[in-house]
């Protein structure tokens, strides 16, 4: 399998068609042919369904667009860490996290890290509110070397390997005044009539707690929010009228509990893991590794 074959079928099965992507590549339409079929024939099946006008891919398409566009993001990544380490003795880790791990455990782990490695760069890569769904396929793309967030175990995650970093458990909150407060060990169901905020819209967060509603014979209150950033949430908490979840874990929250109004609910803990994820059969280099030590230390013990 050659890199030519790889670069003529990534542009094809990106949207560019034959034409597109000889044009791209500065190679005759017959190339690209050529190497697309050459590449069909060693892997033994076809990788297109071939139409009147167009190229579309199948399954087994599919499967190797994702390995070769995060292999050629791997080979990417290479030469520009190489020519970081040429001029600056330098490496660089991209991450993206979860708005839960953003404000404090992430800060926390770059400064101790940087004590051990003054040399090496820590970048927060890609949109840090994005779904993490979407991070996922950024992650396997090459976007980034770690994602911390949280995972559908019931899903296939095909590409990455994942491992547990941490636990987080829901607190409910109220703002200053709110009437909830004045209710002696409430239920969801008590409270869906008011102003909710919650954390992020869809994912495993948002079914843990609509789960939480329906088992007490309750649908997700009719008014609420979801919003990712948890300052924004703090801020409505503050200025507003609102109950709201929030994810809750002592080395990512980065104020007091005893600044809050905490509601005591008659409720069964909800929980979700975070977990710390990669690309599947990456080997970690000796400093991203410490990184990750790092992490995990100020998890161990919560600051």
């Amino acid at each position: 399998m050659k890199t030519n074959q790889l670069e003529a079928f990534i542009a094809v099965a990106e949207g560019k068609g034959v034409a597109g992507a000889a044009d791209l590549l500065c190679v005759t339409q017959p190339a690209i042919t050529k190497s697309i079929s050459n590449l069909e024939d060693e892997l033994g099946v076809a990788l297109f369904r071939r139409t009147s006008n167009r190229l579309e891919l199948n399954d087994y398409g599919k499967i190797l667009l994702r390995r070769a566009t995060a292999s050629r993001a791997e080979l990417t990544r290479a030469v520009e860490e190489i020519e970081w380490m040429k001029w600056h003795s330098q490496e660089t880790i991209k991450l993206n996290g979860s708005p839960i791990v953003i404000p404090k455990l992430i800060p926390n782990a770059i400064n101790r890290f940087k004590q051990t490695h003054p040399s090496a760069r820590v970048e927060l890569a890609g949109l840090l509110e994005d779904s993490p769904a979407n991070k996922m396929q950024a992650l396997i793309k090459g976007e980034y070397d770690l994602l911390i967030t949280v995972i559908d175990e019931n899903e296939a995650n095909l590409g990455v390997s994942y491992e547990k970093l941490l636990d987080v458990e829901v607190i409910f909150v109220a703002s200053a005044g709110h009437p909830a407060l004045q209710l002696e060990k409430p239920n969801l169901r008590d409270l869906a009539r008011y102003d909710w905020l919650f954390p992020g819209a869809g994912g495993l967060p948002f079914q843990k707690l609509r789960a939480a509603f329906k088992r007490l014979g309750s649908a997700i209150p009719e008014s609420v929010s979801t919003i990712a950033n948890r300052q924004v949430i703090l801020a409505l908490l503050e200025q507003g009228m609102y109950l709201a979840a929030i994810p809750y874990h002592p080395a990512c929250f980065e104020r007091q509990l005893q600044d809050f109004h905490i509601l005591d609910l008659d409720l069964e803990k909800i929980s979700w893991p975070i977990d710390m994820i990669w690309r599947e059969n990456t080997i970690f280099s000796p400093t991203v590794s410490d990184f990750v030590e790092q992490m995990k230390s100020l998890v161990a013990v919560p600051s």
